[in-house]
């Protein structure tokens, strides 16, 4: 049976946050996109900094833990200590460790809020998901060759036809040379800038 406070989180909780079996990971890829050594995050591990999600009896990591790995990447190089890291998730967990083991679903709801007012201010000042942070999105896939879809290219439009020029007529004060059209004023070779394409 679940009950009004369970039904809230479960609605905020959207389908994209629960990991599939598709999207879970073992260490050496977890490892490739973080940009460090599986070594390293096995002492992550050791340490307390990290730590995977049995399924079907082996240890797999989420997208989530590849944006909490690469933080704790990015705090390390900026000098935080491991320390520092292990005590800021043991602040980070506390309430909600103890209010769960309490069955204080109260208290689990005050967390649940707090955690998206956080998150909704941290997008608000950094433009970005936390997950995303500091780097923002990954760039986009290249674009396949033809349309956006790989099909064929669209058509590309005609060129515009131009219209009769003239070749003879009356000049300025009876010369007979070509007289020049005022709509279309082409520029000839030495007018044409270094690099531009025939006709611009």
């Amino acid at each position: 049976m679940v009950n009004e406070e369970q039904e809230i989180y479960y609605t905020m909780m959207s389908d994209s946050d629960r990991p599939g079996d598709d999207e879970l990971m073992a260490i050496p890829r977890l490892a490739e996109r973080v940009g460090v050594s599986p070594r390293v995050l096995r002492y992550w591990e050791e340490q307390g900094l990290i730590s995977p999600t049995r399924e079907h009896g082996k240890l797999r990591y989420s997208p989530r833990d590849v944006a909490i790995a690469g933080l704790i990447r990015h705090l390390l190089a900026a000098g935080a200590g491991v320390e520092g890291v292990r005590m800021l998730r043991r602040i980070a967990e506390r309430d909600i460790r103890h209010g769960a083991a309490d069955g204080d679903q109260t208290a689990l709801a005050e967390d649940a809020l707090r955690i998206l007012y956080q998150r909704k201010a941290f997008r608000e000042e950094t433009g970005m998901d936390e997950e995303h942070y500091p780097h923002g999105h990954p760039p986009p896939p290249p674009r396949p060759p033809g349309g956006p879809h790989g099909g064929p290219r669209a058509p590309q439009p005609a060129p515009r036809p131009q219209g009769p020029r003239q070749t003879r007529g009356p000049g300025p004060r009876g010369s007979t040379g070509p007289a020049r059209s005022p709509s279309v004023i082409r520029p000839g070779p030495a007018d044409q800038p270094s690099g531009a394409p025939g006709g611009w």
